[in-house]
């Protein structure tokens, strides 16, 4: 959305407020992008902590990195690790070597990320490299930042599941390719490539990146913040789909069960916005903190009634009681994040079209 519209409103908006607030950060991309390109103090929050570190890897550093002095010295360490591990070779991908994976990962501590995701999300040794990246991040705080952020996103380019990490692909005649095409990937390449995009990158003025629930972190804010929201639309967790990459940023996780290797729910984040009977409400109460706060605000949302009971009308309506509004509608693709399938239009696809209305909110 950024080069559909969005861009073009962040560029009106931005330079006329003092801070620029992202209470749904997501991937980050909202986030980088406005504090690489203007001089204000860009501040990132949510619900999930793979997030933050993505944000934190930006905005909260105002200088380049030495990406390749950085890389040598952290693969250095893990190597180490890794021949400690000693991975089990995994260059013939077959049913039986799918098994053989995961009985192997099933030896390791019930906490590690081997034994969480060894034969399942990734390979013996895509999953050893990174647990021992993982454990051998730089000690220099930006430096850190900066490589869990790269090991972040090869984690989930890795990944041998379909988009996001709700559910590894499982060896079955028509599965088993995909598991052989991911397994191939190598881990290291993929961070350094990461580690490439990220290094250069830094915000004219360093922000804050953190772990907090939107309604909450709409209570700091102040007179001349410009909040960005985009919220939830699905009504099935977020944190289903990502608890592979908020593993990888905890460097832990709890044991795990089911096909999807997920932790027990009491230790998933839940969002108020991804329960039909709470979403309403809860977007109601944002916007209420904010227009009693002073800030104003961008709001983007798909232009249809979504799984979770709210839709971009009821939205505006909201807002119009509380601010000076002014909307705007951009043709979108959306993730049908595990949405079923349709029976009249067949397979769900993994992405669709849609309308998206931005909503722009200022003070009355």
């Amino acid at each position: 959305m950024l080069g559909n519209g969005l861009g073009k409103i962040l560029e009106d908006m931005v330079q006329r407020h003092n801070r620029f607030v992202d209470l749904f950060s997501g991937s980050a991309s909202v986030a980088w992008h406005v504090s690489q390109k203007y001089r204000v103090e860009t501040w990132a929050y949510d619900l999930q902590h793979y997030s933050a570190c993505l944000a934190a890897a930006v905005i909260e550093r105002d200088h380049s990195v030495d990406n390749q002095q950085l890389w040598a010295s952290w693969k250095k360490r893990a190597t180490q690790k890794v021949k400690k591990t000693c991975p089990l070779e995994s260059s013939l991908v077959n049913v039986a070597t799918v098994r053989k994976a995961r009985s192997w990962g099933s030896e390791f501590d019930t906490c590690s990320l081997i034994n969480a995701y060894a034969g399942h999300y990734y390979s013996p040794t895509q999953i050893t490299w990174i647990d021992a990246l993982r454990a051998s991040l730089p000690e220099n705080d930006t430096e850190r930042k900066l490589a869990l952020a790269a090991l972040i996103m090869a984690a989930s380019k890795c990944a041998a599941s379909p988009g996001h990490t709700a559910q590894p692909f499982q060896p079955t005649e028509t599965a088993l390719k995909y598991i052989r095409i991911s397994w191939q990937r190598d881990v290291c390449a993929d961070v350094e490539h990461s580690l490439d995009l990220l290094a250069p990158r830094f915000a004219k003025l360093v922000g804050r990146a953190g772990v907090m629930n939107a309604n909450e972190a709409a209570k700091i804010l102040r007179p001349g913040d410009l909040a960005f929201i985009d919220p939830p639309y699905s009504a099935v967790q977020y944190s289903r789909f990502y608890h592979v990459l908020q593993a990888v940023a905890l460097g832990t996780t709890s044991p795990v069960f089911g096909v999807g290797r997920y932790p027990v729910i009491s230790e998933r984040p839940a969002s108020l916005y991804s329960q039909k009977s709470t979403s309403l409400n809860a977007i109601q109460d944002l916007l209420s903190t904010l227009a009693e706060r002073g800030a104003s605000a961008i709001v983007t949302f798909p232009d249809h009634k979504c799984s979770n009971g709210i839709d971009a009308n009821a939205i505006k309506q909201i807002a119009k009681k509380l601010f000076t509004t002014r909307s705007r509608r951009v043709a979108s693709t959306f993730s049908t994040l595990g949405g079923p399938a349709s029976s009249t239009t067949g397979p769900r696809l993994a992405r669709l079209p849609a309308d998206e209305m931005i909503l722009c909110l200022e003070p009355k």
